[in-house]
């Protein structure tokens, strides 16, 4: 019987969808260790967005919060974590220096950490925003805005591939549904609404370290009058979002085997620059 040339011609290819699985399959098992920095305006805000990530199990590592409405990590503290979430809540309670803290932001990016932006933080430095190179460097995914609706609960998800709307089957925002009249900023992509239009959700990968921006205030009814509603899948839009940004799960359209491969190689590269950086 003669012998086919074409499986010789394959084992090439098959021996490297194996190779890129394995690389895969370890870089993805590391657990994903999580900072949530959080200037809340409630007592017990801190645990309540805490205890809500946690319990989804998307985030496989630590969850850890800082108040960052009493001071400001530094860039070694941040390397410690693959991903931070980062808010507040109320012009009250402000950043302890919203220009420190988006300087090291932009830096912990700069080594390859993700960041999760919410909350107040889109607004303007007037209304107590974010401010720094982060905001300076285009490292956010919105354009700055003072102006809130009460915008209801989840509408059109534009990108239903994506990673941060993975399970998700509804959001409520509430009795007050606060959010920003936000815009994406160029390099960004918005994907998911607002029941009344506005942008919910959306991230940029042109840094090197992912970006998310969601329009949300973090702490739920449970913690915070008003608040969004923890029957909803709010929790898993945030661990959804910092397991995006840590790295866990492959932005849209990289599902194909060597594109999983190379994001998860990416990973593993920045942790263990990041674990050696820490160390130092």
């Amino acid at each position: 019987m003669k012998r086919s040339t074409l499986l010789p011609a394959l084992l090439p290819v098959f021996r490297s969808a194996l190779a890129a699985t394995a690389l895969c399959a370890t870089a993805f098992a590391a657990q994903a260790s999580v900072l949530i920095l959080g200037a809340p305006a409630q007592a017990g805000g801190l645990a309540d967005v805490q205890s809500k990530i946690a319990a989804t199990g998307v985030v496989s590592g630590v969850v850890d919060v800082f108040n960052v409405a009493t001071g400001t990590p530094t860039l070694a503290m941040l390397t410690a974590y693959d991903a931070v979430l980062v808010y507040n809540e109320s012009a009250t309670v402000p950043f302890a220096s919203a220009l420190q803290l988006g300087n090291v932001l932009a830096d912990y990016v700069d080594q390859g950490g993700g960041v999760v932006e919410a909350g107040l933080s889109h607004a303007t430095a007037a209304f107590k925003g974010m401010q720094g190179r982060f905001i300076t460097g285009n490292y956010d995914v919105f354009n700055t805005s003072n102006n809130q609706n009460s915008c209801g609960g989840l509408g059109q998800v534009i990108r239903s591939d994506s990673p941060l709307m993975h399970d998700i089957a509804s959001f409520n925002g509430g009795m007050s549904a606060l959010c920003y009249r936000l815009t994406a900023k160029a390099g960004a992509e918005v994907v998911a609404q607002w029941s009344n239009g506005q942008a919910l959700a959306g991230y940029r990968m042109d840094h090197n370290g992912v970006v998310v921006g969601l329009n949300i205030f973090p702490t739920s009814s449970d913690a915070s009058p008003g608040g969004w509603n923890p029957a909803s899948d709010g929790a898993l839009l945030m661990a959804n979002s910092l397991a995006f940004a840590a790295g866990e799960l492959p932005e849209p359209g990289s599902l194909a085997l060597l594109g999983i491969a190379a994001l998860a190689a990416g990973v593993a590269g920045r942790r263990r620059t990041r674990a050696v950086q820490a160390a130092a």
